[in-house]
């Protein structure tokens, strides 16, 4: 699988979303910091082995991204349970972040 590069637009937009934090463990009440998974959909053009856009992403700490019991990679279903589907998080991420530039942009 060869591994496109990100556009410029899509680095920006990656690092926003890693300085959002975890969306896991935000609805946990805890900010930490968040590094990038990308969200693997058959139903829009990805799975196993084809990789997902830069901008299908979301920001979630080592644990819920990769190394803990409920985590994307290791738990999914119990992560789902918890705090719903990436697609789910995916949509209240954007809206957020879209809320975000509003905010900042008026002051």
């Amino acid at each position: 699988m060869v591994k496109k590069k990100p556009t410029v637009e899509e680095k920006k937009y990656m690092s926003q979303v890693a300085d959002y934090g975890c969306v896991a463990c935000e609805q946990d009440g805890l900010n930490v910091p968040a590094e990038i998974h990308h969200i693997r959909s058959l139903k829009k053009g990805s799975g196993i082995g084809l990789r997902p856009p830069h901008t299908m992403i979301l920001p979630l700490c080592a644990s819920h991204h990769r190394t803990g019991k409920i985590s994307v990679h290791l738990g999914k279903k119990a992560f789902e349970e918890k705090y719903g589907t990436e697609e789910q998080l995916e949509k209240k991420l954007r809206e957020r972040l879209e809320e975000w530039r509003i905010l900042t942009s008026i002051f």
